[in-house]
């Protein structure tokens, strides 16, 4: 998949297609460590009472990077019907519900990969989510929740929690993207995609690295 490309003055044209084993979340063009642009299988107008409570990142590179993320949610104004763990696939770290349909507490670790829990509401945009962990803690006000998400930054590489809506019900596992690159020729420029999973699980591409 990968190459390298000396577009001159040409701006480069990318289309991809993504298949996948589990429902599509989103397939991200990156420029080097920046996102140019995002794809997703579904329209807002699909989101509903599903909302993602996702922790992701890592301590630093090498050994020793991981982050053990002790949590607790605790839901005001609303109830939770149901719940589901993402990504969680050590049997010894688990999702408690602690006050019935309000509040969760979890032990979970990331190692620069993600992990979350998805919450099922009973109303779609009342009340809000009270989240605190070791790492990061934040509000989340329900009625400001809408296609984009929610994010607070936890500090090492790239740590972060972040909330957002979902569909309500299983959606497509394909997607699809055209790209533009109008190269620069200051620096060389690694174009590549990322694809993630409802599941958690993620891909990349090799990259196409654009150069003078």
């Amino acid at each position: 998949m990968g190459d390298i490309v000396r577009p001159g003055a040409v701006p480069m044209k990318m289309s991809v297609e993504v298949i996948g084993t589990a429902p599509v979340e989103r397939l991200d063009v990156l420029h080097g460590t920046e996102v140019a642009q995002t794809a997703r299988p579904y329209a807002d107008a699909d989101l509903g009472r599903r909302v993602r409570v996702l922790w992701q990142g890592a301590e630093y590179r090498g050994r020793g990077r991981e982050t053990i993320w002790l949590g607790k949610l605790a839901l005001r104004g609303n109830r939770i019907t149901r719940f589901a763990p993402v990504n969680f696939l050590n049997p010894e770290r688990t999702i408690k519900e602690t006050a019935s349909g309000v509040a969760l507490t979890w032990d979970s670790v990331t190692t620069g990969n993600l992990a979350g829990i998805d919450l099922w509401l009973d109303q779609a945009k009342t009340g809000s989510i009270k989240i605190e962990t070791n790492v990061v803690s934040g509000e989340i006000d329900l009625s400001r929740l809408a296609g984009d998400r929610i994010t607070v930054e936890g500090g090492g590489l790239d740590r972060k929690i972040s909330v957002y809506r979902l569909p309500e019900n299983d959606w497509s596992r394909r997607v699809t993207l055209d790209h533009t690159v109008a190269f620069s020729g200051a620096a060389d420029l690694p174009v590549y995609v990322r694809v993630t999973q409802a599941d958690g699980n993620q891909a990349w591409s090799s990259p196409i690295y654009l150069i003078a």
